[in-house]
């Protein structure tokens, strides 16, 4: 399993599970609240959690490069959620 994270300074990190989660339940299994959720990208799935400087955003995937795709489209996707607010999103393996 490859796994990668980033915590993202923001004060608004339960909005951003929110409308993360509320998106992809469209196309995924979501599951979530105001202090975490879980989209499961099948075999993939990304983890939100709100920490005291902000948001942890958590991948795990059985493929490398999957892992790689789906750094680029979350970071994408929080951002855009983000309008207003410029995001440091900083993945480590």
């Amino acid at each position: 399993m490859y796994s990668s994270h980033t915590d993202v300074s923001t004060e608004s990190a339960s909005r951003y599970i929110n409308r993360l989660c509320k998106h992809w339940s469209h196309k995924f299994a979501v599951d979530y609240d105001a202090q975490r959720g879980e989209i499961k990208f099948d075999p993939a799935r990304c983890l939100l959690q709100v920490i005291d400087a902000g948001l942890r955003l958590t991948l795990e995937t059985p493929d490398e490069q999957e892992l790689a795709h789906l750094q680029e489209v979350v970071a994408e996707h929080l951002q855009r959620m983000a309008s207003s607010e410029q995001l440091a999103i900083q993945w480590r393996r």
